[in-house]
């Protein structure tokens, strides 16, 4: 069981963008202007004045506004890891780690097994696969009811039925035309 996050300090780096300083000595953007601008209770944190007020509660479990809202640590911590860009690596250690195979990946995906190939290598990977390989990561009973697995190698030859047995017509030879 992993630890729970908690903060050290945060500073506002940009509007609706905070500094986090984790306990364990690490640090991280975390844009939250996604949390701002979609969830009505969030509305009032559209004033960067309000905004740049946010301060550490309760040994690092959170962060709060002098309005009253609040916000977890562990909330800051999982949009900060969704935040990270997926490189071509982490998309290798995802696909293995799903145990997928190049055309499972792209089956998965909705993409070609060319397109796998060149994320392999990408320095990032485009968000929206981004997205979907951490839900997929996350929540592999969905994943399982879509996943169809492929075998390795060539499909079997499909085999014809056996047709049956024709006679074969020989060429009567022909009567001559003498009466």
């Amino acid at each position: 069981m992993s630890k729970l996050p908690r903060i050290r300090a945060i500073k506002v780096a940009k509007p609706f963008t905070l500094r986090v300083q984790w306990q364990d000595g690490t640090a991280d953007l975390v844009d939250m202007t996604g949390a701002v601008a979609r969830f009505e209770p969030f509305a009032p944190l559209k004033d960067h004045g309000l905004f740049a007020r946010a301060k550490v509660i309760e040994y690092g479990t959170g962060i709060e506004w002098p309005n009253g809202l609040d916000f977890s640590a562990d909330s800051l911590a999982h949009i900060a890891a969704e935040q990270k860009k997926m490189t071509g690596e982490d998309f290798k250690r995802w696909q293995n780690d799903m145990s997928l195979s190049l055309q499972e990946t792209a089956d998965a995906l909705g993409v070609t097994t060319s397109t796998v190939k060149n994320y392999r290598n990408a320095e990032e990977i485009p968000v929206t696969v981004q997205l979907a390989c951490r839900a997929i990561a996350r929540d592999k009973e969905t994943f399982f009811a879509r996943y169809r697995p492929r075998v390795a190698g060539r499909p079997p030859a499909e085999r014809t039925p056996e047709r049956p047995r024709t006679i074969s017509r020989t060429r009567l030879p022909e009567r001559s035309r003498e009466r």
